[in-house]
Protein backbone atom coordinates (compact mmCIF):
# COMPACT_ATOMS: atom_id res chain seq x y z
CA UNK A 1 0.00 0.00 0.00
CA UNK A 2 1.26 3.45 -0.95
CA UNK A 3 0.17 6.75 0.56
CA UNK A 4 -0.26 9.61 -1.92
CA UNK A 5 0.28 13.20 -0.84
CA UNK A 6 0.43 16.31 -3.04
CA UNK A 7 4.23 16.41 -2.83
CA UNK A 8 4.45 12.97 -4.45
CA UNK A 9 3.43 14.47 -7.80
CA UNK A 10 5.69 16.83 -9.72
CA UNK A 11 3.49 17.10 -12.82
CA UNK A 12 -0.20 16.80 -13.50
CA UNK A 13 -1.22 13.54 -15.15
CA UNK A 14 -3.48 12.92 -18.12
CA UNK A 15 -6.73 11.22 -17.23
CA UNK A 16 -6.99 7.77 -18.79
CA UNK A 17 -10.52 6.98 -19.91
CA UNK A 18 -9.96 3.57 -21.56
CA UNK A 19 -12.20 1.80 -19.04
CA UNK A 20 -15.48 2.82 -17.53
CA UNK A 21 -15.39 3.38 -13.81
CA UNK A 22 -17.32 2.21 -10.78
CA UNK A 23 -17.38 4.22 -7.57
CA UNK A 24 -17.97 2.13 -4.46
CA UNK A 25 -18.77 3.54 -1.03
CA UNK A 26 -18.57 1.00 1.78
CA UNK A 27 -20.59 2.28 4.72
CA UNK A 28 -19.07 2.49 8.16
CA UNK A 29 -21.85 0.26 9.51
CA UNK A 30 -20.76 -2.40 7.00
CA UNK A 31 -17.01 -2.53 7.64
CA UNK A 32 -17.04 -1.77 11.39
CA UNK A 33 -19.22 -2.56 14.36
CA UNK A 34 -20.74 0.92 14.20
CA UNK A 35 -22.58 0.78 17.52
CA UNK A 36 -19.42 -0.15 19.43
CA UNK A 37 -18.12 2.53 21.81
CA UNK A 38 -14.57 1.65 20.77
CA UNK A 39 -13.12 1.07 17.26
CA UNK A 40 -14.02 -2.44 16.15
CA UNK A 41 -13.62 -3.93 12.67
CA UNK A 42 -16.21 -6.18 11.02
CA UNK A 43 -13.69 -8.77 9.86
CA UNK A 44 -16.24 -10.97 8.10
CA UNK A 45 -17.49 -8.19 5.83
CA UNK A 46 -14.00 -6.88 5.10
CA UNK A 47 -12.89 -10.35 4.03
CA UNK A 48 -15.93 -10.65 1.75
CA UNK A 49 -15.12 -7.31 0.14
CA UNK A 50 -11.53 -8.35 -0.50
CA UNK A 51 -12.57 -11.57 -2.22
CA UNK A 52 -15.00 -10.06 -4.73
CA UNK A 53 -13.34 -6.76 -5.67
CA UNK A 54 -10.98 -8.18 -8.29
CA UNK A 55 -12.42 -6.87 -11.54
CA UNK A 56 -10.98 -6.43 -15.02
CA UNK A 57 -13.89 -4.69 -16.75
CA UNK A 58 -13.95 -1.47 -14.74
CA UNK A 59 -11.58 0.89 -13.01
CA UNK A 60 -12.68 0.91 -9.38
CA UNK A 61 -12.48 3.79 -6.91
CA UNK A 62 -13.30 3.02 -3.28
CA UNK A 63 -14.53 5.31 -0.53
CA UNK A 64 -15.28 4.03 2.96
CA UNK A 65 -17.04 5.34 6.03
CA UNK A 66 -15.88 5.70 9.61
CA UNK A 67 -18.33 3.73 11.73
CA UNK A 68 -17.01 3.12 15.23
CA UNK A 69 -13.58 4.45 14.20
CA UNK A 70 -14.81 8.02 13.86
CA UNK A 71 -18.42 8.79 14.78
CA UNK A 72 -18.23 8.43 18.59
CA UNK A 73 -15.31 10.86 18.90
CA UNK A 74 -16.72 13.30 16.33
CA UNK A 75 -20.03 13.44 18.18
CA UNK A 76 -18.46 13.80 21.62
CA UNK A 77 -16.34 16.79 20.62
CA UNK A 78 -18.78 18.41 18.12
CA UNK A 79 -16.21 18.51 15.34
CA UNK A 80 -18.87 19.21 12.74
CA UNK A 81 -19.37 22.62 14.40
CA UNK A 82 -15.73 23.61 13.92
CA UNK A 83 -12.76 24.40 16.14
CA UNK A 84 -13.32 25.56 19.70
CA UNK A 85 -9.60 25.71 20.57
CA UNK A 86 -9.92 23.35 23.53
CA UNK A 87 -6.98 20.97 24.13
CA UNK A 88 -9.45 18.08 24.34
CA UNK A 89 -10.87 18.82 20.91
CA UNK A 90 -7.45 19.18 19.31
CA UNK A 91 -6.51 15.80 20.75
CA UNK A 92 -9.73 14.29 19.40
CA UNK A 93 -8.93 15.53 15.87
CA UNK A 94 -5.57 13.78 15.93
CA UNK A 95 -7.22 10.66 17.33
CA UNK A 96 -9.88 10.49 14.61
CA UNK A 97 -7.30 10.95 11.88
CA UNK A 98 -5.12 8.22 13.34
CA UNK A 99 -8.05 5.82 13.72
CA UNK A 100 -9.27 6.45 10.17
CA UNK A 101 -5.83 5.79 8.72
CA UNK A 102 -5.73 2.52 10.68
CA UNK A 103 -9.11 1.46 9.27
CA UNK A 104 -8.03 2.45 5.77
CA UNK A 105 -4.82 0.46 6.14
CA UNK A 106 -6.77 -2.65 7.17
CA UNK A 107 -9.08 -2.40 4.15
CA UNK A 108 -6.18 -1.78 1.75
CA UNK A 109 -4.25 -4.73 3.18
CA UNK A 110 -7.18 -7.12 2.81
CA UNK A 111 -7.77 -6.08 -0.80
CA UNK A 112 -4.06 -6.47 -1.60
CA UNK A 113 -4.02 -9.97 -0.09
CA UNK A 114 -6.55 -10.88 -2.76
CA UNK A 115 -4.27 -9.86 -5.62
CA UNK A 116 -5.07 -6.20 -6.25
CA UNK A 117 -2.94 -3.10 -5.85
CA UNK A 118 -4.21 -0.19 -3.77
CA UNK A 119 -3.25 3.42 -3.11
CA UNK A 120 -4.44 5.21 0.00
CA UNK A 121 -5.59 8.82 -0.44
CA UNK A 122 -5.81 10.45 3.00
CA UNK A 123 -8.30 13.36 3.09
CA UNK A 124 -6.77 15.14 6.10
CA UNK A 125 -3.53 15.41 4.09
CA UNK A 126 -4.91 16.07 0.60
CA UNK A 127 -8.32 17.76 0.92
CA UNK A 128 -9.67 20.99 2.40
CA UNK A 129 -13.35 21.72 2.91
CA UNK A 130 -15.33 24.94 2.81
CA UNK A 131 -18.39 23.88 4.73
CA UNK A 132 -19.71 20.37 5.23
CA UNK A 133 -20.64 19.66 1.59
CA UNK A 134 -18.11 21.74 -0.33
CA UNK A 135 -14.57 20.50 -1.02
CA UNK A 136 -12.38 23.53 -1.74
CA UNK A 137 -9.22 21.53 -2.49
CA UNK A 138 -9.47 18.08 -4.06
CA UNK A 139 -6.55 15.91 -5.31
CA UNK A 140 -7.90 14.94 -8.73
CA UNK A 141 -4.37 14.37 -10.06
CA UNK A 142 -3.70 11.83 -7.32
CA UNK A 143 -6.75 9.77 -8.27
CA UNK A 144 -5.77 10.07 -11.94
CA UNK A 145 -2.29 8.74 -11.22
CA UNK A 146 -3.63 5.84 -9.16
CA UNK A 147 -5.95 4.76 -11.95
CA UNK A 148 -3.34 5.18 -14.67
CA UNK A 149 -1.00 2.88 -12.75
CA UNK A 150 -3.68 0.19 -12.46
CA UNK A 151 -4.33 0.69 -8.77
CA UNK A 152 -7.50 1.02 -6.74
CA UNK A 153 -7.51 4.41 -5.00
CA UNK A 154 -9.06 4.09 -1.56
CA UNK A 155 -10.15 7.15 0.40
CA UNK A 156 -12.53 7.78 3.29
CA UNK A 157 -14.54 10.18 5.42
CA UNK A 158 -12.21 12.14 7.68
CA UNK A 159 -11.66 15.19 9.88
CA UNK A 160 -10.34 17.80 7.44
CA UNK A 161 -9.12 21.37 7.70
CA UNK A 162 -11.92 23.77 6.79
CA UNK A 163 -11.63 27.28 5.34
CA UNK A 164 -14.69 28.56 7.22
CA UNK A 165 -14.52 26.97 10.66
CA UNK A 166 -11.04 25.50 11.05
CA UNK A 167 -12.10 21.84 11.11
CA UNK A 168 -14.96 19.81 9.68
CA UNK A 169 -16.12 16.26 9.21
CA UNK A 170 -15.85 15.46 5.50
CA UNK A 171 -18.29 12.66 4.79
CA UNK A 172 -17.34 9.89 2.42
CA UNK A 173 -20.70 10.53 0.75
CA UNK A 174 -19.56 14.05 -0.18
CA UNK A 175 -16.31 12.62 -1.55
CA UNK A 176 -18.43 10.27 -3.68
CA UNK A 177 -20.33 13.28 -4.98
CA UNK A 178 -17.10 15.00 -6.04
CA UNK A 179 -15.66 11.86 -7.65
CA UNK A 180 -18.88 11.29 -9.62
CA UNK A 181 -18.78 14.87 -10.89
CA UNK A 182 -15.17 14.46 -12.07
CA UNK A 183 -15.23 10.94 -13.53
CA UNK A 184 -18.85 10.41 -14.70
CA UNK A 185 -18.67 6.69 -13.78
CA UNK A 186 -20.89 3.98 -15.19
CA UNK A 187 -22.13 3.25 -11.68
CA UNK A 188 -21.85 4.92 -8.29
CA UNK A 189 -22.85 2.46 -5.59
CA UNK A 190 -23.39 2.85 -1.86
CA UNK A 191 -22.84 -0.56 -0.28
CA UNK A 192 -24.54 -0.71 3.11
CA UNK A 193 -25.81 -3.28 5.58
CA UNK A 194 -29.31 -3.15 4.03
CA UNK A 195 -30.43 -4.38 0.57
CA UNK A 196 -31.55 -0.88 -0.38
CA UNK A 197 -33.67 1.99 0.89
CA UNK A 198 -36.50 0.46 2.89
CA UNK A 199 -40.12 1.65 2.96
CA UNK A 200 -40.38 1.06 6.71
CA UNK A 201 -38.44 -0.02 9.76
CA UNK A 202 -35.56 -2.17 8.42
CA UNK A 203 -36.04 -4.51 11.39
CA UNK A 204 -39.60 -5.27 10.33
CA UNK A 205 -40.17 -8.29 8.09
CA UNK A 206 -42.90 -6.29 6.34
CA UNK A 207 -40.45 -3.64 5.09
CA UNK A 208 -39.60 -3.76 1.41
CA UNK A 209 -36.89 -2.22 -0.76
CA UNK A 210 -37.97 0.92 -2.62
CA UNK A 211 -36.74 0.16 -6.17
CA UNK A 212 -36.54 3.79 -7.37
CA UNK A 213 -35.85 6.70 -5.03
CA UNK A 214 -36.42 10.28 -6.21
CA UNK A 215 -36.51 13.71 -4.56
CA UNK A 216 -40.14 13.29 -3.46
CA UNK A 217 -39.42 10.01 -1.68
CA UNK A 218 -36.32 11.51 -0.05
CA UNK A 219 -38.42 14.39 1.34
CA UNK A 220 -40.93 11.91 2.76
CA UNK A 221 -38.18 9.81 4.33
CA UNK A 222 -36.55 12.94 5.76
CA UNK A 223 -39.73 13.85 7.64
CA UNK A 224 -39.94 10.37 9.15
CA UNK A 225 -36.24 10.11 9.96
CA UNK A 226 -35.76 13.40 11.76
CA UNK A 227 -39.04 13.10 13.64
CA UNK A 228 -37.48 10.00 15.20
CA UNK A 229 -34.16 11.75 15.88
CA UNK A 230 -32.38 9.12 13.82
CA UNK A 231 -29.14 10.54 12.35
CA UNK A 232 -25.37 10.72 12.87
CA UNK A 233 -22.63 13.33 12.49
CA UNK A 234 -22.58 12.95 8.69
CA UNK A 235 -26.35 13.16 8.22
CA UNK A 236 -27.11 9.43 8.23
CA UNK A 237 -29.30 7.95 5.50
CA UNK A 238 -30.86 11.27 4.51
CA UNK A 239 -27.47 12.91 3.99
CA UNK A 240 -26.46 9.91 1.90
CA UNK A 241 -29.59 10.12 -0.25
CA UNK A 242 -29.20 13.86 -0.80
CA UNK A 243 -25.65 13.24 -2.02
CA UNK A 244 -26.90 10.32 -4.12
CA UNK A 245 -29.44 12.60 -5.81
CA UNK A 246 -26.59 14.92 -6.83
CA UNK A 247 -24.57 11.93 -8.06
CA UNK A 248 -27.51 10.79 -10.22
CA UNK A 249 -26.84 13.83 -12.44
CA UNK A 250 -23.55 12.22 -13.51
CA UNK A 251 -23.96 8.47 -13.08
CA UNK A 252 -26.33 5.63 -12.41
CA UNK A 253 -26.55 5.64 -8.63
CA UNK A 254 -27.56 2.69 -6.47
CA UNK A 255 -28.01 1.83 -2.80
CA UNK A 256 -27.42 -1.87 -2.16
CA UNK A 257 -25.77 -4.39 0.16
CA UNK A 258 -22.73 -6.63 0.19
CA UNK A 259 -24.69 -9.63 -1.08
CA UNK A 260 -25.17 -7.76 -4.37
CA UNK A 261 -21.57 -6.55 -4.75
CA UNK A 262 -20.65 -9.19 -7.34
CA UNK A 263 -23.62 -8.16 -9.48
CA UNK A 264 -22.51 -4.54 -9.20
CA UNK A 265 -19.06 -5.46 -10.51
CA UNK A 266 -20.55 -7.16 -13.58
CA UNK A 267 -22.58 -4.05 -14.38
CA UNK A 268 -25.89 -5.40 -13.05
CA UNK A 269 -26.58 -3.60 -9.77
CA UNK A 270 -29.72 -4.24 -7.77
CA UNK A 271 -31.27 -2.60 -4.76
CA UNK A 272 -32.58 0.98 -4.85
CA UNK A 273 -31.73 3.19 -7.81
CA UNK A 274 -31.62 6.90 -7.00
CA UNK A 275 -33.10 8.87 -9.90
CA UNK A 276 -33.72 12.52 -10.75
Amino acid sequence: MTLYLFDDLSISTKRIMSKEKILLKFGGSLITEKMSDTPKINTINLDRIGKVLNNKEYDIIVVHGAGSFGHPIAQKFNLIDGLNESPEQKKSIAEIREQMEKLNHVLCSIIEKNGMKTKSVIPSKTMITKGARNIAKFPTEIFDKCIEEGNIPITFGDATDDELQGINILSGDVIMMELARIYKPAFSVFVMDLPGVMDGDPKSKDSKVIPRVDAKIIRELKEKTFSNGNTDVTGGLIGKLECALEIAQHSQCWITNLDSLEMVLTGNPRGSEVVL
